[in-house]
This record gives C-alpha cells, sequence and structure tokens, in this order.
C-alpha cells in the first residue's frame, strides 16, 4: 500500500471523528434546547437558535462562530426587531424590514451571526413580545454558547476556540478612515 493511500485513509477517518464531534455537540445543544422548552415553556428550541448551535457545530472556527458574534448579534438584532413589529405589526413586510435592518446593524458592529437576521424576521412575523429578547433569546443564546464551549473541552476534535474579538472590526474601522480621507 502506498504511503499516499494511507494518508487518504487517515483523513477520511479524522473526517469522520470531526463529522461525529461536530454531530455530538449539535445533539448536546439541542438536546438542552428541547429539554429546556419542555421544563420553562420558553420558546428557545426554535429554528434561529437550532441554527446557531448548527453553525458553531459546523464551522466552529469561522468568524460567524465567534461568541462575541453571537452575543452581539442577537443582542442587537432582538430588540430592534421588537421595536419595528411594535411599530409596523406582524407581517411578512415586518418580518423582512426586521431582518434587513438587523443585517445592516450586524455588519456596522463587526458581529454577523446570520442565524440572528432569522431570529429579527421570526419576531417581526410572529409579533413576539417586547420581554422575547430577555426571556427567550437570552437562555437560547446562553445554552447553545455554553454546549458548545463544554463541548471544546469534552471532545477532542470538537476545534471551538472562543475568540471575544469582533469580526472584521479593526478592518472596518480602518476601512472607514479611509474612505474619509479620500
Amino acid at each position: 500500500m502506498s504511503s499516499a493511500t494511507l494518508r487518504s485513509r487517515a483523513s477520511r477517518r479524522e473526517a469522520g471523528v470531526v463529522a461525529l464531534s461536530a454531530g455530538s455537540m449539535l445533539l448536546g445543544a439541542a438536546a438542552l434546547l428541547a429539554v429546556t422548552e419542555q421544563l420553562t415553556g420558553l420558546d428557545v428550541f426554535a429554528l434561529p437558535f437550532v441554527a446557531s448551535a448548527a453553525v458553531l457545530a459546523m464551522a466552529p472556527r469561522a468568524p460567524l462562530a465567534r461568541p462575541t458574534a453571537v452575543l452581539i448579534s442577537y443582542a442587537s438584532c432582538a430588540p430592534i426587531a421588537v421595536a419595528i413589529t411594535a411599530a409596523a405589526g406582524p407581517s411578512v413586510w415586518t418580518a423582512t424590514a426586521a431582518a434587513v435592518s438587523s443585517v445592516v446593524a450586524m455588519l456596522l458592529l463587526g458581529a454577523p451571526h446570520a442565524p440572528a437576521a432569522v431570529c429579527a424576521a421570526f419576531i417581526g412575523l410572529t409579533g413576539a413580545s417586547p420581554g422575547y429578547p430577555l426571556h427567550t433569546v437570552l437562555p437560547a443564546v446562553a445554552i447553545v454558547l455554553g454546549a458548545a464551549l463544554f463541548s471544546a473541552r469534552l471532545l477532542p476534535h470538537y476545534d471551538y476556540r472562543p475568540s471575544w474579538h469582533r469580526c472584521g472590526h479593526r478592518s472596518a474601522v480602518r476601512a472607514r478612515s479611509t474612505a474619509a480621507r479620500s
């Protein structure tokens, strides 16, 4: 057997182990969300939060998986969506406005996390209560981030190394100052 064949088998095996670790992290996060919903009645097992767990499971080193990106994105998007929904009432148009406003806010804040835009659209569509960011979003995000951080310690092939820096913050500031000088 050639060394290339052995490396190929080893890399497939390693990919399988990494995939199982990611699946285990997602299973843990989804199970915690489900149990929390069953025990508390809070709507934490919702698409945005399961999507966040999937992002952290599949792309743990990506900028959108950084804890800062997750925290800042949800902390900005949910209140924006609540305010837009309070002003316009729930509808598909409100959901659209909430999602678009959230994407703009995330990019300006240097904290992109796509599932937070889904959360904003959900709020705009359903007309979630003004307390939704605190009584649902906050616990759900804490569960997802907690599961990722715990999985990184427990699962040797789950490579979640949390960076608390905002995504592209320095480069965005640099780009704005360069544009201002032009």
